[in-house]
């Protein structure tokens, strides 16, 4: 596309436009969209979230700007990497915090049984 096209999409991106009624208005609404985004995950991903997101919109909500929309995923994607991040440290912790039990219980056995060894010598 040219420079002067994509200026012009980017521009009424930020006008409010009717959400899709039909299949036919939906495919082409939301491959728009997609371009628009810069497309950060796969299509079916990228459709469903665009389909959340007008389900989730209020019963007085008939035209939005696409904007609004791009947006959404944008703060969607970026809420799943953040939750596997964060499900990441949280693994990583639960593990380091088991290895320090079991080392901190490696020396409690030992002197149990050295105890025991001193109290079968009296």
């Amino acid at each position: 596309m040219t420079k002067l096209k994509l200026l012009l999409q980017h521009l009424l991106s930020y006008i409010p436009r009717r959400i899709p009624v039909g299949m036919a208005e939906f495919d082409v609404w939301s491959a728009r969209i997609i371009s628009l985004s810069g497309k950060f995950a796969d299509s079916d991903s990228m459709r469903f979230a665009l389909s959340s997101q007008i389900m989730h919109l209020g019963p007085q909500k008939s035209s939005v700007p696409d904007q609004y929309f791009i947006r959404s995923m944008r703060k969607a994607a970026a809420n799943q990497v953040a939750s596997q991040v964060f499900q990441d440290i949280k693994i990583k912790q639960q593990e380091a915090m088991k290895a320090a039990q079991t080392e901190a219980a490696k020396p409690i056995e030992a002197t149990a049984t050295t105890v025991v060894d001193n109290e079968e010598k009296t």
